[in-house]
Parts: C-alpha cells; sequence; structure tokens
C-alpha cells in the first residue's frame, strides 16, 4: 500500500479520528509515529544484514584462506594499540610500568585466495540467499507498519522532536529533553541546576586556561 494512495489516506484518517497527541493532548496537526519505523526502514535492514554477512563471510574466509603468524611486539601499557603505545612512550605525568603484559599482534602470511575476496563473498551471498532473506525482511516490516499496530498519535511539534531523540518533559509538560535526562534544565531542582552551571563555567575556563600563553611555553619546554 503506497503511502500517497487513496486507501492509505483513508485508513490513516481513520485511525487518528477523534484521538489526541498521546504527548502533550493537542489536537490539531496529527500524525502518525511508529517508533519502529527508522530501524526497520529498507536502507537501515540492508545494512544491517548485510553487515552481519560480512562479518561471517569475512570470518570464514579467514578461517578457510589465510595464515596468521603471531609477532610478539613486546611489553605495552593497552592491548588495545599494542603498536605505537610502548612502555618507552613519554607522557606529560610519569607512568606506571608496572603489571606491564606481554603482546603480540597478527601478521598475515599467506593468503591462497588473494584478489578473489569479493567473487567468493558474492557467491557466498547467492548461495546463503542473503538478497531474498532482505526482500523478506523489508516485507514484514512494511506489513507491520501499514498494520498499525505499534504506531502512536502525535502532534508534528511531538513528532519532530521524537525523530531529534528528545521527549516531553514529565514534570512541565511543556518543554522537550534529550532522552538522556528525566526532566528539562527548567525542571531539575535547583541545587543540580548549580551543579550543572558550575561544571560548565569549570570547563570553560580549563579550556582557556590550556590555551594560554603560559601553557604554550611550557609546552615547547
Amino acid at each position: 500500500m503506497k503511502r500517497n494512495s487513496k486507501e492509505w489516506k483513508e485508513k490513516r484518517a481513520e485511525f487518528l479520528k477523534g484521538k489526541t497527541c498521546a504527548w502533550c493532548g493537542s489536537s490539531e496537526n496529527l500524525c502518525l509515529h511508529n517508533p519502529q519505523a527508522v530501524s526497520s526502514s529498507p536502507g537501515r535492514i540492508r545494512s544491517e544484514i548485510y553487515g552481519i554477512a560480512y562479518e561471517q563471510f569475512r570470518e570464514i574466509y579467514r578461517q578457510k584462506y589465510q595464515k596468521f603468524e603471531l609477532v610478539h611486539t613486546g611489553k605495552h601499557r593497552h592491548k588495545s594499540y599494542p603498536n605505537w603505545h610502548k612502555a618507552a612512550t613519554v607522557h606529560r605525568a610519569e607512568p606506571d610500568h608496572s603489571d606491564l603484559e606481554e603482546q603480540y599482534k597478527e601478521v598475515l602470511i599467506k593468503d591462497v585466495q588473494e584478489g578473489n575476496f569479493k567473487k567468493l563473498y558474492n557467491e557466498w551471498l547467492e548461495e546463503n540467499r542473503i538478497k531474498e532473506l532482505i526482500e523478506e525482511e523489508i516485507e514484514k516490516a512494511r506489513e507491520d507498519y501499514e498494520s498499525l499496530e505499534n504506531a502512536v498519535v502525535l502532534c508534528r511539534r511531538c513528532h519532530f522532536a521524537s525523530l531529534k531523540g528528545m521527549d516531553l518533559c514529565p514534570v512541565c509538560r511543556k518543554k522537550y529533553k534529550s532522552l538522556r535526562y528525566e526532566t528539562c534544565f527548567d525542571c531539575l531542582p535547583v541545587g543540580q541546576k548549580k551543579e550543572i552551571l558550575e561544571r560548565q563555567v569549570k570547563m570553560e575556563t580549563e579550556g582557556y586556561v590550556s590555551e594560554s600563553g603560559a601553557d604554550i611555553e611550557k609546552e615547547k619546554s
């Protein structure tokens, strides 16, 4: 069912009839809002399935066609960056060299299908019907959207806020807030407001000091 078809418009109008915004209670400029619409869009579905498929095939290719050798790289502070973050790295503060571990990295020494990765990957996609799977998932998402089972009614203002990752403040029910916070800034307790403002001032001050001439001269020395 196309979104601009007469059938869809009638179904949408019937669903909105007599309803108000689920967030602010407004009865004007109402629209359908499906919380799963973004995650179930055709583009997102393709991206996620192809991403999973690629990771699976890359591991298959690695196990089947490639050979690696573990090369000792010495003792390092961080396992995630063993090549550049060595114990000898100079830091402003004296680092703690205790409990350093021996680290190794994998080095590719053989690839019997070098240059054929893309060809083998496309063949693997066909064998496992990945494209068909994607189309099936897209069709399921479309049917779910058109069923309106997960749809809620929002006004345009609240709908736009939801697309920005925000919702209505439960205290004042007037301003919008990030989903990370419980209330908008105006509805925070006085003490918490003060802490936030003081932290902001401190960060701005430290940023200014770090760029001062004295700091620059210290860096040069």
